[in-house]
């Protein structure tokens, strides 16, 4: 049953189960896909950030970046949404316990427990720095989530208003933040290695009163800490920024030797199995009161700064300490796609299998007859405004949307159509443009001329040319008739498809391979929901697991009609 969060406004297509918690960014609770009935978690930002033009500005840009990154040690961004009631971010719901209450229940982690968790957070923050994120700003145990595989996963980047990170966690905060200079990379570092601290001794470095002056002035106080690892603490909490590690990926080189050195090169999964022991337990227990907030020295006040313009083996540590730790992973999860506009959270993954499947379909649907039907209900309004993302590995986004039309008396399971559209997303270099699709050429607006060329190549033309495969009435019953599971409920078909069968489609087939070969899968997931004259409203398509190596399709129509033929504009 849905509730009111932030002044009666709820993000559309959802259902609110609980609320989980909150704090200074906003309340969180746990919601469910009315479509897909996957469970997210929605954060509803706090009145006094939607006020903070800065702010927003500075968390668009991230959560654009943040929305393309797939990594173990970083929980999913599906969506930031904002309208003039509110603003929300959709994220991935994690099986699993915040460090604070896996520290709160559990006291002190030990050695292994804290150095995996420690790894953990270098490896998200290395990889999010990576895909254009280059400061968390909030590090703190409260935004480290445990989840049953023991990774350690960063949550809540760039959610703190810049030059407010001391007061919003002062126990983790360093040195120059209580003079107000910008977060950074080593004011993370500084952080992380705060929170390693308590793990391995059940409290901060600093507490108490005067905060910025024991950050500024007291000795490090690592005589708790075990003797291998107090070169790590001391590096870390420097005071003197220049004297941190330059990089996470410096970080972990040091943490590696460190734990290789102290105990053994099976260190990180012993530590790892140490960790998902925690939080299981921690998980068992009450949830710990909210700790009070901690009190900072009214001598020494913040000032506000202008805002400047996983897990694995041991192989992986060491390669993400040399080799700077570029991780694989653009794309979100296919989950929400059917919910809005915007891109959201993931469907449960479909199970890879090479066993030959029934004809017709498993699920009892005949996609022979429905395809049929699909044809005549568009031949019948052969046009649409429409919505479409692509996003994934091994490429860069397309993106658009506008008016798509097809040809008089097409086909819709044979003929691609053509656009009047937005076309953006090609590139994190390339802005929004104004595009015209006829047949086989691209027209691109340049200022007051138009400018044409083939629909093929790279940059514009090759963006445009996923954007009218991927959104193509033939894409979706391509996939319908070649389906070997189809089930229906209520106006929603959801089902499977063998990607070596998509292969062979006509004008599609090269997407798929393409698709096919980048994530490794055999089978094809999709669901399309259709109106009442069995129209597709909206649609999803995912190639690969959900968490992991995929890419996904999604899209939706409003308005279908009979509409202007769309023609080649005047080139110039």
């Amino acid at each position: 049953m849905a509730y009111t969060v932030v002044n009666g406004w709820t993000v559309p297509g959802f259902t609110h189960e609980r609320e989980l918690g909150g704090g200074a960014a906003g309340r969180v609770v746990l919601a469910v896909d009315d479509l897909t009935r996957t469970k997210v978690a929605i954060k509803y930002l706090a009145g006094g950030l939607l006020a903070d033009e800065a702010f927003l500005t500075r968390f668009r840009a991230a959560a654009r970046s943040l929305s393309q990154l797939e990594d173990p040690n970083v929980v999913d961004l599906y969506d930031f949404v904002e309208t003039s009631d509110g603003a929300a971010i959709v994220m991935q719901c994690v099986e699993g316990v915040s460090l604070r209450r896996v520290l709160a229940a559990q006291g002190p982690a030990g050695p292994l427990a804290a150095l995996s968790m420690l790894g953990g957070t270098l490896l998200g923050l290395a990889s999010a720095g990576e895909h254009g994120v280059p400061v968390h700003g909030a590090l703190r145990p409260a935004n480290i989530m445990i989840d049953a595989e023991g990774n350690a996963r960063l949550t809540d980047f760039a959610t703190t208003p810049p030059g407010t990170e001391a007061q919003s966690g002062p126990a983790y905060a360093a040195p120059e933040l209580w003079d107000g200079v910008p977060a950074t990379v080593a004011t993370d570092l500084y952080a992380a290695t705060a929170v390693f601290y308590e793990c391995l001794t059940g409290r901060p470095p600093f507490a108490g009163r005067n905060m910025a002056r024991q950050h500024r002035e007291a000795p490090i106080p690592a005589e708790g800490v075990p003797g291998p690892l107090r070169d790590l603490v001391h590096q870390g909490l420097a005071k003197d920024p220049a004297r941190r590690p330059a990089s996470a990926a410096d970080y972990l080189a040091a943490l590696e030797e460190a734990a290789v050195s102290a105990y053994g090169p099976s260190w990180e999964a012993q530590g790892r199995g140490r960790l998902t022991e925690l939080a299981a337990q921690a998980a068992q227990q009450p949830e710990p009161p909210k700790p009070k907030p901690a009190r900072s020295s009214g001598r020494n006040p913040v000032v506000a700064a202008k805002q400047p313009g996983g897990g694995g083996t041991r192989t992986r540590w060491v390669l993400a300490a040399v080799a700077v730790l570029v991780v694989a992973g653009a794309g979100a999860s296919a989950a929400t796609l059917l919910n809005s506009d915007k891109k959201q959270p993931a469907a449960p993954a479909t199970a890879q299998s090479s066993t030959p499947q029934p004809s017709p379909p498993a699920g009892g649907v005949d996609a022979k007859a429905l395809v049929a039907r699909i044809d005549r209900a568009v031949a019948q309004a052969p046009g649409a405004l429409f919505s479409y993302r692509q996003t994934g590995c091994c490429g860069f986004p397309a993106g658009g949307k506008g008016t798509v039309g097809l040809a008089p008396g097409g086909q819709a399971s044979a003929a691609l159509p053509s656009y009047s559209l937005t076309l953006s997303g090609a590139g994190s270099a390339r802005k929004p443009v104004r595009a015209v699709i006829v047949e086989d050429r691209f027209y691109v607006r340049v200022g007051k001329k138009w400018r044409s060329s083939p629909l093929s190549g790279r940059g514009y033309p090759a963006a445009a040319d996923q954007v009218r495969q991927g959104s193509s009435v033939a894409n979706l019953t391509a996939l319908l008739r070649s389906s070997t599971k189809l089930t229906k409920s209520g106006a929603i078909y959801e089902g499977e498809a063998p990607a070596a069968a998509l292969a062979q489609v006509p004008e599609l087939g090269p997407m798929y391979a393409r698709m096919a070969e980048a994530t490794g899968v055999q089978r094809i997931a999709f669901a399309i929901k259709l109106d009442a004259g069995h129209r597709p409203v909206k649609f999803w398509v995912r190639a690969g697991p959900e968490k992991g190596r995929n890419q996904t399709m999604r899209g939706s129509f409003t308005k279908w009609g009979r509409k202007p033929a769309i023609q080649a504009p005047q080139s110039g």
